[in-house]
């Protein structure tokens, strides 16, 4: 297996190998320049395979800039075989799920690279596909859409679609790391009435005045700039939950993933950027891969861009392989002891592939 990444503006495409598939990672207002790159990927190959998503606010990669806005665009091609790609319409739940069921049985062992737009419900998707026998092997982000444009698949761009790439697991292995940089402090409170991703009562008590008597009033303008993530601890597992809106007519909290009766949650503050590198430096210490997607979410770089930008120069410098990815609103991936993918928030979701020799 070969893999390159690159960033492209228009006329630059140079690439060692002849790729058969590729990803293109670019925001809404890139329609022309995806268009563009698309059609000189096909002069290097008529029959590869090209999948893009829409990276509101920026894409990332290993090359400089880390961070890519504007008149680029972030690019990862591959020379291997044993994969297939799929476009799902999400407007229909039950036929969306029945639908991936199938593709991802036609492989005895899949790993599915999935693309989910935003608005629609990534966890109840997640839940339902991972409660079926050996399906735990999914990774992916969520999307933006901007100017009707959310997903691309070899020449047409979508909206209210679901992208996968299927990849045989027996060929290419994937495993994955997920990165926040955020500690838990304080008590943490037992979910004791919660519905999907809105808690209701947290120790039998409303969810919102237990918050606030702690932490104090909770802010429009904080929730806007992702200030309150909340550590979710479920069972050895832990995540992170953002808060997407709060009512005070009920004192219930609306986080953007779901959070299930039993699960415990915390405030969190953010660790400094000694830290995080030490973080990175833990996490990375062992791997070895091919190359890695990053999906990181967007309220991170709302909250701290220069050390988003720090963080992906010390991924580049560290692991020193090609990688490609976009900022998200949503990472859909494993942390180290959770057997399946979830939805996460506020999270960098490193998802490594290495192929087996």
């Amino acid at each position: 297996m070969k893999v390159e990444s690159l960033i492209y503006n228009r006329n630059n495409l140079k690439i060692g190998f002849k790729p058969v598939l590729a990803f293109l990672f670019f925001e809404g207002e890139q329609k022309e320049i995806a268009k563009s790159c698309y059609e000189e990927l096909k002069s290097l190959n008529p029959d590869i395979e090209v999948v893009g998503v829409n990276g509101k606010g920026g894409n990332v990669s290993n090359q400089i800039p880390f961070i890519i806005t504007k008149e680029q665009i972030s690019v990862l091609v591959f020379d291997c075989n044993h994969f297939f790609v799929k476009v799902f319409d999400v407007l229909d739940t039950e036929k969306l799920k029945s639908d991936f069921i199938k593709e991802y049985s036609v492989y005895k062992n899949s790993t599915s690279i999935i693309f989910f737009p935003f608005k629609y419900d990534t966890n109840n998707f997640l839940d339902f596909i991972q409660d079926e026998e050996n399906m735990h092997n999914i990774y992916g982000g969520v999307y933006a859409t901007t100017n009707e444009i959310g997903c691309f698949y070899n020449g047409e761009f979508y909206v209210n679609k679901l992208i996968s790439v299927f990849f045989n697991r027996d060929m290419i292995e994937f495993f994955s790391v997920a990165i926040h940089g955020w500690r838990p402090i304080g008590i943490p409170f037992k979910v004791t009435k919660s519905h999907k991703n809105i808690v209701y009562e947290l120790e039998n008590e409303p969810a919102l005045k237990v918050i606030e008597e702690y932490i104090g009033e909770i802010k429009q303008e904080n929730i806007d700039k992702f200030l309150h993530p909340f550590c979710v601890n479920h069972k050895e597992d832990v995540s992170l939950a953002s808060i997407k809106k709060i009512n005070r007519e009920n004192n219930s909290i609306e986080f953007f993933k779901y959070i299930y009766e039993e699960e415990k949650i915390q405030i969190t503050i953010p660790i400094n950027q000694k830290k995080m590198m030490k973080l990175i430096e833990k996490e990375l210490q062992n791997i070895k891969c091919d190359g890695l997607f990053m999906f990181s979410c967007i309220g991170r770089y709302a909250y701290y861009k220069d050390l988003l930008e720090f963080e992906i120069e010390k991924v580049s410098d560290y692991l020193k392989v090609p990688f490609a990815g976009f900022l998200t609103y949503g990472e859909i991936g494993s942390n180290q002891i959770h057997t399946k993918s979830i939805l996460q928030n506020q999270t960098m979701n490193l998802i490594f592939f290495k192929e087996i020799k």
